[in-house]
């Protein structure tokens, strides 16, 4: 059982990856056991993949860990895998700490920009999703994971190493050694996916470059450890917070709760700044005196380094193996990566999809993760000019409480606000705009507008994230419903036959008309048209054993928001096609291009590939 200290949560840190060997043969090798990698094995596993897992490393440990807040996008995969609510259990600091992301002078200092707490009465459901954000390190992602893994008889296997990647038309022999022994082994598998963080060996041997500029400038995450504070800071502090004073700038996070994350620099690449004035800009962040233990010091720097293509032949990448970008949310890039690329894998895997289909992933991804890292260092440079004139013209000091002070802390909180903007178009507008395997509608990526960090409206055009929403009384969501299979949206009128009020378009674009001249919506119209759909779909989709849901809503406003009679949803939760009636070519047409088939050929080609099965 996992200690429990007196506040509850669960001791997380330390992770032991499990003692083993590699197996022999296994259709996906993962190399990396950070949660990218192990967040790949879980969606893998649940696609019926057989898959191994093999890491350097032994151990991970809290106080090293990277990522710690999730976005709701994020959490909606954590909640497609089942595994939200052990998520949720396993926090490492009283959740009660959590009050949002404040900007003060000091923990214990002035608030600058005031954020509304949660409200213990409050019912009020997050904007596009069915879930909150979370703040959990990602050491308790990992032993989730693991346990979740264990349970499935998935092999993971610490104090292994790649050393080798040998590639031919039928699969990848993979050379792993023990770290401590010298021990090694083959590993013949269908694909390798490289996982294992910035400075991958998997993209190195693969021989895969990066695009992007070095940094000029380093920066420190620390994370210091105290004794009992609660005299001074109360017995639920705040556990995020965004720090601006003349020592401490940048994030102090709770991590557990005696050990924090502070933030330390710039400092020239080639300093390396003692252990003293590291304590010092800790003790700064908290605002007094207090006694501090470094306890780990990481470089990370804003820079964006991302691979020259995400996949090369049965090599492929995911997480900062494929994209290292200046910190905010990377991890939820690599989850992101992993539901894109999973349900590919399973259905070249599983016969139903060409090797091409895998295209695809370079294809969405790679643009989408431009577009965040670009945002991501315009962002830091906005952030490091306000400190800079902040700094210049003066952060009163915590103690004084003089009308100047009063007045200038206001200032600086106006500043703050003028900087900040929201994050809705990261967190939720993967749009696919470049893809090969969406039906796109006429005009559309003409006119569609540009993409944005900070807004997002859901949007049901083929390439964008499905719209989610609340489908029955007692919580259970579209998302939910979907599960792991492609699906089929019928929006068709309520349970008493009454059409929806829109009338339906024929395929030119009119609507359609009955004999009097007058626009049809009659009943018995809506539902042969929409049974001829469905039929086309689940026979097409029976004749290659692809699974598909077909899911009837009555609800207008879901039919409001998707603008169509019929929406095809892939697997990973994004649009691939919309239409009243089907296109010429029918269903098949439409499934031919979602699963690549329809440059199939040329693409294997082009690639010398070999269609891929399951290693034996």
């Amino acid at each position: 059982m996992p200690h429990l200290p007196a506040t509850g949560g669960r001791d997380v840190h330390t992770v032991r990856f499990p003692v083993g060997r590699p197996p022999a043969t296994v259709d996906v090798l993962i190399v990396g056991a950070g949660p990218v990698g192990l967040a790949a094995a879980t969606e893998l596993t649940a696609r019926g993949i057989r898959v191994a897992v093999v890491d350097r490393a032994r151990t991970a440990t809290l106080v090293r860990a990277g990522a710690m807040g999730h976005t709701p996008r994020v959490v909606e995969h954590f909640r497609r895998w089942g595994l939200l609510q052990r998520i949720r259990e396993a926090w490492t600091y009283p959740p009660e700490w959590n009050r949002g992301t404040r900007l003060v002078t000091s923990l214990t200092g002035h608030e600058l920009v005031p954020v509304p707490r949660p409200s213990f009465r409050g019912s009020g459901a997050p904007e596009h999703a069915a879930d909150e954000a979370l703040r959990r390190p990602q050491t308790v992602l990992q032993q989730v994971f693991l346990d979740h893994l264990a349970e499935h008889g998935v092999g993971v296997a610490g104090g292994w190493e790649l050393q080798e990647l040998a590639e031919d038309g039928e699969g990848v022999s993979a050379g792993v050694a023990d770290v401590d022994s010298g021990e090694r082994r083959t590993v013949r598998a269908a694909y390798v996916l490289g996982t294992d963080g910035g400075s991958s060996t998997t993209r190195r041997l693969a021989g895969i470059d990066r695009e992007g500029d070095h940094a000029t400038e380093k920066r420190l995450r620390l994370i210091v450890r105290t004794g009992d504070i609660s005299d001074r800071v109360g017995p639920a502090p705040s556990a995020t917070n965004i720090v601006f004073n003349h020592r401490a700038s940048g994030f102090l996070a709770a991590v557990s709760p005696r050990e924090w994350r502070v933030y330390a620099g710039p400092y020239p690449l080639d300093h390396e700044p003692t252990e003293d004035e590291l304590l010092a800009i800790g003790r700064a962040a908290f605002g007094f005196d207090l006694d501090l233990e470094l306890v780990s010091a990481t470089t990370f720097y804003h820079a964006t380094r991302i691979a020259t293509t995400f996949r090369k032949g049965r090599i492929l990448l995911a997480g900062d193996a494929a994209h290292v970008r200046t910190p905010g949310g990377n991890l939820g890039e690599g989850i992101g990566d992993v539901a894109n690329l999973g349900w590919k894998l399973a259905a070249v895997l599983a016969g139903h999809a060409p090797d091409a289909l895998l295209d695809s992933y370079d294809q969405e991804r790679r643009p989408h993760n431009w577009r965040v890292a670009d945002h991501s260092l315009e962002r830091s440079r906005r952030s490091q000019a306000a400190l800079a004139e902040i700094r210049a013209g003066g952060i009163p000091d915590d103690a004084d409480l003089g009308d100047a002070a009063v007045r200038r802390r206001a200032e600086i909180g106006e500043r703050l606000r003028r900087d900040h903007s929201g994050g809705a178009g990261v967190t939720f507008d993967e749009r696919y705009d470049a893809s090969d395997v969406i039906w796109y509608e006429d005009g559309q990526l003409a006119s569609e507008p540009g993409w944005r960090p900070d807004v997002y409206e859901d949007d049901p055009r083929p390439g964008h994230r499905a719209p989610d929403g609340r489908i029955d009384p007692h919580g259970s969501t579209l998302h939910d419903r979907i599960g792991t299979s492609f699906a089929l949206l019928v929006l068709t009128g309520d349970s008493t036959g009454r059409p929806a009020e829109d009338s339906i378009e024929d395929p030119t674009g009119r609507p359609a008309e009955d004999s009097t001249g007058e626009p049809a919506g009659r009943p018995a119209e809506d539902l042969i048209r929409d049974r001829a759909v469905v039929d086309a779909f689940t026979r097409e989709a029976a004749s290659r054993s692809l699974p598909l849901t077909v899911i009837h809503l009555t609800d207008p406003d879901a039919r409001a928001v998707y603008g169509a009679a019929h929406v095809l949803i892939r697997p990973d939760q994004h649009v691939a096609w919309r239409g009243a009636v089907l296109p010429d070519g029918g269903a098949r047409a439409v499934l031919d291009r979602v699963l690549g088939r329809a440059r199939s050929g040329a693409a294997a080609q082009a690639l010398g590939a070999v269609p891929a099965q399951r290693v034996l």
